[in-house]
């Protein structure tokens, strides 16, 4: 077991830097006298300061402890770690689960992606061939899907699909999902003032989307807003990532298609 000295690790730090212990005070917003309890061992510094110290430094948090990076032998926990150091499932654990995919990305080119921001992308970066298919775009969007999960398409998925696909060939119905999907639990009027739908039109889309059980509506605790309506939880992540799909293919890839030709993902049946 390693021995924590985060005392000692401060004190180095700071004087590696050539700061006084008033100017790493500064720098973090509290008190000199904090900054001597920690380098005496007195006390400790606060779990949420332990990221900004480490950030002011540009060391990781486990350097603070250890006085070195902990030698991990599973990638999956370097990974977990610096994705848990945020609150859970916040929007910087989203984006910093991106920008972990990004290299990820870049391994499977080999590194012909080198040279690009290795974070994002404000074009996408598209590799395709005969083990499967990976895509990064700057919109905030990274796929990865191997030829196996091809392997086990078959007639159930097919069946699951028919009660989504023609549905959304109308755009009504697609523009309603969306407005549903961009706002938790939204009422008839609130959706009706948001597409500028006349009442007729936004009521036939829902009652077809009803009808199939993409859309469920419900009666509202709110007397004002009488039926509020929600994507069927079965259907909601499936039409998150369709939608999100085609506006990165709209968007980025222009047309781009994968390289794989007849055969090459075998579908069962």
């Amino acid at each position: 077991m390693k021995e924590i000295n985060i005392s000692k690790n401060i004190a180095d730090l700071r004087k590696r830097k050539g700061i006084t212990q008033e100017q790493l005070a500064g720098a973090l917003n509290i008190s000199p006298q904090a900054i001597s309890k920690w380098e005496t061992n007195t006390s400790f510094p606060d779990a949420q300061m332990l990221p900004l110290i480490a950030a002011y430094f540009e060391v990781s948090v486990d350097y603070l402890f250890y006085g070195e990076d902990y030698a991990y032998n599973d990638i999956y926990n370097k990974v977990f770690d610096k994705v848990a150091e945020h609150a859970q499932m916040s929007m910087a654990s989203y984006e910093d689960a991106l920008k972990i995919f990004a290299p990820a990305h870049h391994g499977i080119s080999r590194g012909n992606l080198r040279g690009k921001n290795t974070e994002m992308h404000d074009e996408p970066a598209h590799i395709s061939n005969e083990n499967g298919l990976s895509l990064l775009s700057g919109k905030g969007y990274g796929a990865l899907v191997t030829r196996k999960f091809f392997e086990n398409v078959n007639q159930e998925t097919v069946e699951f699909a028919q009660a989504i696909l023609p549905t959304l060939s109308k755009k009504n119905n697609i523009l309603v999902c969306l407005a549903i999907i961009s706002m938790s639990d939204i009422s008839f009027g609130e959706m009706k003032e948001k597409l500028s739908f006349e009442e007729n039109t936004l009521r036939e889309a829902l009652d077809e989307l009803i009808a199939v059980h993409v859309v469920i509506e419900k009666k509202s605790k709110h007397k004002s807003l009488g039926f509020t309506y929600e994507i069927n939880k079965m259907y909601h992540t499936c039409l998150c990532i369709l939608f999100a799909t085609l506006e990165m293919q709209r968007y980025s890839l222009k047309g781009i298609s994968c390289c794989m030709g007849y055969g090459d993902y075998p579908i069962q049946f």
